[in-house]
């Protein structure tokens, strides 16, 4: 059993008002992670109507990435501070009013900036999640919590967010997918404010103590040139200065934030939390696991395109199996945590998840639907395996006190492995395509140049991908050994 010593055992929340409080979580997992894919699904549409070129699609993502790590671990600080209820309900209010703007929007420039404070809005909501799970439930109930708030429900969002994009704007225009995030957004603050108990809306620390705003600023700096370094490198500009000098200059502004945090009285991010062993190799194992779903993610949609021919609406169906699988396994894998150790059940996860990057590694031109769907469901029962085990290893392990900021740091573990997975990823299959095209863009595999020399250009790619599910495969076994570690009782 997970040990919870540094959280209470007991809450004095009934049980049906708990998991009535869990919709709120819920909710705000399902607004988040469906908005991103009824956004990819409107691009086109909105882009068309702007008269606008792909950059506009770049600075979309950018800036809501950007904003929403830069966040994080100072929202996850303020909740600590003024209580989690309360950032919930505020981040409900920006990211509705934001939506609401940015379907209104006349310009591009003014969609971005909306979307940009819509980065605001979930990072207010989402750095606070598992926080707001683990403060409601005891550890009888936390793992299936946390396998339905952060694992189904997640799941679900990121399967029907191109479905609903995709309805929406064929009916209706790409606005209404704004509005309808604004709409779920009014919704979860009503439920934030009649579900949330008066507990979470107080602070968790025994007095008021000032906000470190120094070290907010130096870490949003240092995160920013970080993940805009990643970005580069994705783009097959890995030894390019521009790339050189962001990395750089994110990795000194790190250094600067660790120094000022060891010497601040009421610091960001206590660093003492990595000396629990459960809080930093389980981070290590959470940062792993989303490299390697990022490089899925990233090549995944390429394979079933490129080398099978499909459609976009066949291939988004045809990949769809590893979130389907997640969703159904985040629950059972959370009644699970409550049994065995979360550390067994981690490193079965990644074990499995490796032996799918085996399976997928041998798969070529010939393959077939059913050999796609079996080795992608394998990779979404490994991780659905997994995650639920592995939050709640890491929020179980936490003194009550720095809930907030743990879970925000939680965030941020995902938000870089997503941007460390997809600069890999596209790292070795741009390897491979160079020697063909002379370029290292995965843009090589579209166009009217791959198309005249398909042969060349798919045999590169099949070998880069090849290599790319290799290497995810050797990665999940180290995140294995790392997550077979016992570290319950050794905190």
């Amino acid at each position: 059993m997970v040990s919870t010593t540094s959280l209470p055992e007991r809450t004095s929340l009934p049980r049906r008002k708990r998991w009535l409080s869990l919709s709120v979580a819920s909710l705000a997992s399902l607004v988040v992670t469906a908005d991103s894919g009824q956004l990819s699904i409107a691009l086109p549409v909105i882009i068309e109507e702007f008269n606008a070129d792909i950059t506009l699609a770049g600075w979309l993502a950018v800036v809501y990435a950007l904003l929403t790590a830069s966040l994080y671990m100072p929202c996850g600080r303020l909740s600590d501070l003024v209580g989690v209820g309360n950032l919930f309900k505020v981040g409900f209010i920006v990211y509705s009013a934001s939506s609401l703007a940015a379907g209104l929007a006349q310009g591009a420039a003014q969609l971005v900036f909306f979307r940009a404070l819509q980065g605001v809005g979930s990072a207010l909501i989402m750095a606070n999640n598992f926080a707001l799970v683990t403060a409601l439930f005891p550890p009888e109930e936390r793992g299936r919590a946390m396998g339905i708030a952060g694992g189904t429900v997640s799941a679900l969002g990121y399967t029907l967010g191109p479905v609903l994009g995709g309805l929406l704007t064929h009916a209706l225009g790409w606005r209404a997918n704004f509005y309808l995030s604004a709409a779920l957004a009014v919704i979860g603050f009503a439920a934030a404010r009649s579900l949330l108990p008066p507990e979470t809306l107080k602070g968790a620390t025994s007095r008021r103590a000032p906000f470190d705003f120094t070290g907010a600023a130096i870490f949003s700096l240092s995160i920013s040139l970080l993940l805009v370094a990643l970005t580069t490198a994705q783009k097959g500009s890995w030894h390019g200065p521009l790339m050189a000098v962001e990395f750089a200059g994110g990795t000194v502004a790190l250094a600067v934030f660790i120094l000022w945090e060891k010497r601040c009285r009421d610091p960001l991010l206590d660093l003492s939390l990595f000396r629990i062993a459960a809080f930093s190799l389980g981070n290590t194992a959470r940062l792993i696991s989303f490299v390697i779903m990022s490089m899925s993610n990233l090549l995944m949609p390429f394979f079933v395109q490129l080398v099978m021919g499909l459609d976009p609406l066949r291939a988004g169906l045809l990949v769809a199996p590893t979130p389907l699988a997640m969703a159904l396994l985040a629950p059972i894998a959370g009644w699970l945590s409550e049994r065995f150790l979360a550390e067994r059940l981690g490193a079965l996860g990644l074990a499995t998840t490796a032996i799918a990057f085996a399976g997928l590694s041998f798969l070529d031109h010939e393959a077939t639907s059913l050999e796609i769907i079996f080795w992608l469901a394998l990779l979404g029962l490994g991780m659905g395996i997994f995650q639920t085990p592995n939050n709640l290893l890491l929020m179980s392990s936490v003194p009550r006190e720095r809930l907030g900021i743990s879970s925000s740091f939680l965030s941020i573990v995902r938000s870089v492995g997503y941007s460390i997975g997809a600069a890999l990823g596209a790292t070795i299959v741009s390897a491979q395509l160079v020697r063909v095209t002379g370029q290292t863009s995965l843009q090589n595999l579209h166009g009217p140049a791959g198309l005249s020399n398909a042969g060349p250009i798919l045999e590169a790619f099949l070998l880069g991908f090849r290599y790319a599910c290799l290497t995810a495969g050797v990665i999940c076994f180290i995140g294995a050994a790392l997550s077979a570690i016992r570290v319950t009782r050794l905190r």
